[in-house]
């Protein structure tokens, strides 16, 4: 009895099924296993090549003609003691703050409107408010320069036609940014607002209905219910459009103002490396940015923790 109860206290060998890395990768599925391999070769050659690149450069002097040559930390030194450095940061807070503050407003603004809509009509303005996010950025940005073309442009002719004075716009100093910021806005409020609408209808309709039933109005719903529950979105929103903005090129070549007066960061980092041929100042300069968006990105994460689930 002793012997037969030690033997059924005794654990069972369990046969195990052949495991390990080589047997997982026999039983995945060959063709995963290609496009898994063809999208990181892409994403190599495109981001992690470029983006190691980059940082070797930045510690090196360049002019594509002489040999590179290991500078230590100069490049940085010499980015931070630059006056045209820190003015082209200045410029880009304060284009990135207003095209933030203005864009998103509006398209929450919009994104109310249309949930307010049904059918054909929301479909229509839907299309109408995104066309230009599938517009080509160089088909909007002189479409926008013929706008504001100071003699003869249609924003001066009406400016004209009502008796007011003309304005330089794009030829001013003090104007030319605001035009640009205004051009952005006009290009992204519509993804902005598609983004934040599918938001709001997420939100359940029974927390509207009792709502109303307590006795609620619109704005006291708006504030209560719709920011609150779409707070995720708010957020993803407000990331994107920072690392849009910071990041934002083509506008600013194209369309540029009279001398530094709408130069942010990324022409300032593409001017040094490919029009004064100093490729590690550049290179810097754009780690700079790099780094600038990264710690944008995680203080906003943190700052704002949000639940993302009702």
């Amino acid at each position: 009895m002793e012997q037969s109860a030690m033997a059924s206290n005794r654990p069972v060998a369990t046969s195990r099924s052949p495991g390990g890395f080589g047997h997982r990768i026999r039983r995945s599925s060959k063709l995963g296993m290609i496009f898994a391999a063809a999208v990181t070769v892409f994403y190599a050659i495109v981001f992690i090549i470029p983006f190691g690149t980059a940082i070797w450069l930045s510690f090196h002097n360049w002019d594509y003609i002489t040999i590179p040559r290991f500078v230590g930390v100069r490049n940085y030194v010499k980015l931070f003691q630059s006056a045209q450095f820190w003015q082209a940061v200045w410029t880009t807070v304060k284009f990135s703050f207003t095209e933030i503050t203005v864009a998103v407003t509006l398209a929450l603004l919009l994104a109310l409107m249309l949930s307010r809509m049904r059918g054909k009509w929301e479909g229509l303005y839907l299309t109408l408010y995104y066309l230009p996010m599938i517009t080509p950025s160089v088909v909007s940005v002189y479409l926008w320069r013929w706008l504001y073309t100071p003699t003869g442009g249609v924003f001066n002719t009406i400016l004209k036609s009502i008796g007011l004075r003309e304005q330089p716009f794009l030829a001013s100093t003090q104007q030319a940014l605001w035009c640009v910021t205004a051009m952005i806005i006009w290009m992204n409020v519509g993804g902005a607002a598609v983004i934040l609408l599918a938001g709001i209808k997420d939100i359940p309709q029974a927390m509207f209905d009792a709502a109303k039933i307590d006795g609620a109005g619109f704005w006291q719903m708006f504030f209560k219910i719709i920011i609150p529950l779409i707070q995720p979105v708010l957020v993803y929103q407000i990331v994107v459009s920072v690392i849009g903005t910071v990041q934002m090129f083509d506008p600013f070549f194209l369309m540029p103002g009279p001398g530094n007066s709408t130069r942010t960061l990324a022409p300032y980092a593409y001017q040094l490396g490919f029009q004064t041929l100093n490729l590690g100042f550049g290179a810097a300069t754009s780690m700079f940015i790099f780094l600038m968006l990264l710690v944008a990105t995680i203080f906003q994460l943190q700052r704002w923790q949000v639940n993302w689930e009702y």
